[in-house]
């Protein structure tokens, strides 16, 4: 089959690579759509693994099924998560799945920016989803990011009639937006750097959008929220200017929801006393989704929670890995990527 090869960002080849064979209790599934996430353009996080398949959003047809596999059959149009934990572990009983050791260890093989991926037998039992017929198989790719959404709106801990400020208007805080709805938020403000995005987020749920590179962006917040900062902060890039930023526009008794993880090497300067202790700031974070994530994400899609047509706004073969790599990057009029094997020169088949 064909696969894209990772080696940096700007080096992605399209390579032959062996067909995967399959085991008791596993799943072959044929790639049909799987998301681009703004993971697989960080470099320093990825380049010591190279070379390496990507590819952690996939959909697909099953076209075979291991021993023992009762709940799904050829044809069946799945979601699959890639990383499941062992439910048993310390962290499991705690509901902390996603710091269970065996999480990062489960892996779809050889990563969904593929023709074809055997699913391991933990994540079949675990984390896959048939998909209803009321969704597409690209509309399916946002389970998994939509899924780390949900997870993080639980541990920000929204109060009805909060003001919740997401900076940050590209895909995934799209997807905060229109989340933040459905957790009861009084007022969404959308903060981003890029008046097209602003737009989009106008268009998905926000009551206002403010570009902070033309305005104080927490003046221009106390003027919609009656001379006060916001109660949750969600800061979406993984920068230290937007998180400076979102501990900017807190308000006091806030939670400020840190999502994206910035670079090792940065630091973040933090003044205990006047910047946490005296306003009573809570600090959060979030890493990954876990099977019951999933769950509810997909439900939020089918039910239109979610509006993800809106928000896929490109597709590309698997020969084109590295130019969705550069759209991410460019951050400019583009949401969500997604890679189809059946995009791609040589690969013969209906789209």
């Amino acid at each position: 089959m064909k696969a894209a090869v990772y080696y940096n960002n700007q080096d992605v080849r399209l390579e032959d690579y062996p067909d995967p064979v399959i085991g008791p209790g596993e799943l072959k599934v044929k790639i049909d759509s799987c998301g681009l996430c703004g993971g697989d353009a960080m470099e320093w996080y990825l380049v010591h693994k190279a070379p390496i398949v990507l590819g952690h959003e996939p959909t697909g047809t099953v076209t075979e099924v291991g021993r023992g596999v009762t709940r799904f059959k050829p044809g069946d149009r799945v979601f699959v998560h890639h990383h499941v934990a062992c439910m048993a572990c310390h962290y499991c009983r705690r509901g902390y799945f996603t710091m269970c050791e065996k999480f990062t260890q489960t892996h779809i093989y050889p990563g969904a920016f593929a023709e074809y991926v055997r699913v391991p037998a933990d994540n079949v039992q675990h984390d896959v989803h048939l998909l209803p017929d009321s969704i597409s198989l690209e509309e399916g790719t946002l389970v998994e990011p939509m899924a780390c959404v949900v997870k993080a709106m639980k541990i920000a801990d929204i109060q009805p009639g909060d003001t919740v400020a997401v900076v940050g208007s590209g895909f995934m805080g799209l997807g905060f937006i229109q989340l933040a709805r459905v957790w009861r938020a009084g007022k969404v403000v959308a903060f981003d750097l890029n008046d097209w995005r602003l737009d989009r987020g106008l268009e998905l749920g926000a009551d206002y959008a403010i570009n902070s590179a033309e305005v104080d962006g927490l003046e221009a917040l106390k003027e919609t929220n009656q001379g006060r900062g916001a109660d949750v902060v969600i800061v979406t890039p993984n920068g230290i200017k937007p998180i400076e930023f979102g501990l900017k526009i807190a308000d006091k008794g806030a939670t400020v929801l840190f999502f994206a993880p910035p670079h090792p090497d940065d630091t973040l300067t933090l003044h205990p006393t006047t910047d946490l202790f005296f306003r009573e700031i809570t600090l959060k974070t979030t890493y990954s989704c876990n099977h019951i994530d999933t769950a509810q994400a997909l439900q939020f899609i089918a039910s239109r929670r979610i509006n993800a047509r809106a928000m896929i706004t490109h597709r590309f073969g698997l020969d084109r890995v590295a130019d969705g790599i550069a759209l991410i990057q460019e951050a400019g009029q583009s949401i969500k990527s997604i890679i189809r094997p059946a995009l791609t020169p040589d690969i013969t088949e209906d789209v």
